[in-house]
């Protein structure tokens, strides 16, 4: 049996080869733990117009993230269209949360959640269920094998993210989000961490690979001193510098201590989920932290000489002028190296968008749009008002303030003046 697992290319970025698909690469280590007789591909690279190219599979799996949704069904349809006989899967989150709509669609098998036990049971035809939806728990979770990038050395070469100068990979020590922040679909998940053995093997495959930085993509890294100080012991002793991902509450709930920590571990620049500048936005969010817990979260990455990252949205329930001015108030004075600003999208799957469809929220949805926050050029799309702003409002307000600061993080659409010439009169 031949196995192509597939992750959807996303032609709205401007490189999509920035971070490597680490999803699938979790489930070919599974398949070739479970059944080493199963040849497995994985695949970030195909032609559409070229059909025969999925002639050699048995079974297709692909990773769908919601703003690759028309490109998974296109992939779909050209190899149903072609060899209706082939099994086609369908994963990811958009399965989980776009489920009514992907349900519609011709796939053999739906996965919902962690996919790792029941790709086996399909590729071993023990079920006949169409969709399946298992949550492996914590104490299994640490069981699975890890991603074997020696094996895909030639597969990950073609990813060109860079830390600090230097060749960086990218790495999950957990799953998972205790939080309960409604604008989330992962709100309220339970947190599963990788065992240290694990993460340690990892980073010395990332070492022997030639790599001296990494990105750990957990949602919430920085949450618990106690549980990360094994993994930054395995990046310090080999010299492995890092960015991550924390929260403020956690961040400052000992003062000072999580950020030298992170300092003296090796960590050279952390994101935070900070969102607003305004108190009432965050409340209305169940953010669950505070302006002055934002403004402290950046001075202590500072003062610890890690740089931060912010990543910040416009049109949340209850957004005005005011909360606004807010917004660009810690956008100015916080101190951060970098911010993404985006207008808010109302996924399916968050307490959010359950409200809008209820009409229980300050926040009206014009419809179905990419879904994607980072798009070309630094871009972003506004499909929400509120009963204060429209959507051309919030995008016009979101575009005057990154032109203003210039962010790194859009700096490719907002270094030429002409863009504002054209698109804001």
């Amino acid at each position: 049996m031949k196995l192509a697992l597939v992750s959807c290319r996303s032609p709205f970025v401007d490189d999509s080869k920035i971070y490597p698909p680490l999803g699938i690469m979790y489930l070919e280590s599974i398949v070739q733990r479970e059944l080493p007789r199963i040849e497995t591909t994985l695949i970030d690279e195909y032609d559409l117009a070229n059909p025969s190219f999925f002639k050699p599979f048995d079974t297709i799996g692909v990773s769908i993230m919601t703003p690759q949704r028309k490109e998974a069904l296109a992939i779909l349809r050209a190899i149903k269209e072609n060899y209706p006989e082939k099994t086609v899967i369908a994963g990811g989150p958009h399965a989980l949360h776009y489920f009514q709509e992907i349900e519609q669609e011709p796939w053999d098998f739906i996965v919902k959640r962690d996919g790792e036990r029941d790709l086996i049971r399909i590729l071993k035809k023990e079920t006949r269920e169409r969709v399946l939806e298992d949550n492996i728990p914590s104490q299994i979770l640490k069981q699975l094998p890890h991603p074997n990038r020696k094996k895909w050395r030639k597969f990950l070469e073609g990813y060109n993210y860079s830390l600090g100068g230097k060749k960086s990979a990218t790495m999950m020590t957990g799953r998972g989000c205790p939080e309960k922040c409604t604008f989330c679909e992962d709100s309220m998940t339970n947190i599963k961490w990788a065992s240290p053995e694990s993460i340690d093997q990892q980073v010395q495959d990332m070492t022997d690979l030639g790599y001296r930085a990494v990105y750990i993509f957990d949602d919430l890294f920085a949450i618990s001193m106690k549980m990360i100080i094994p993994y930054l012991e395995s990046m310090k002793k080999r010299g492995m510098i890092f960015r991550c991902n924390g929260q403020a509450r956690y961040f400052t709930r000992n003062g000072e201590e999580m950020a030298k920590l992170l300092a003296d571990h090796g960590c050279y620049e952390i994101a935070f989920g900070f969102e607003s500048g305004s108190q009432k936005i965050l409340d209305n969010v169940q953010k669950r932290t505070t302006v002055e817990q934002n403004y402290q979260s950046a001075e202590y990455a500072r003062r610890n000489g890690i740089k931060v990252k912010g990543f910040m949205m416009l049109g949340l329930p209850g957004e005005n002028k005011e909360t606004i001015a807010e917004t660009e108030r810690f956008i100015r004075d916080s101190g951060m190296d970098d911010f993404q600003l985006a207008i808010y999208y109302p996924y399916r799957g968050t307490q959010i968008r359950d409200n809008l469809d209820k009409g229980k929220d300050d926040l009206y949805f014009e419809g179905e749009g990419l879904g994607a926050y980072g798009q070309k050029g630094g871009s972003t799309e506004s499909v929400v008002r509120t009963s204060n702003l429209n959507s051309g409002e919030l995008l016009k307000i979101r575009d005057r303030l990154v032109k203003k600061y210039k962010p790194d993080a859009h700096k490719t659409m907002w270094a030429e003046d002409q863009f504002f010439d054209t698109h804001l009169k």
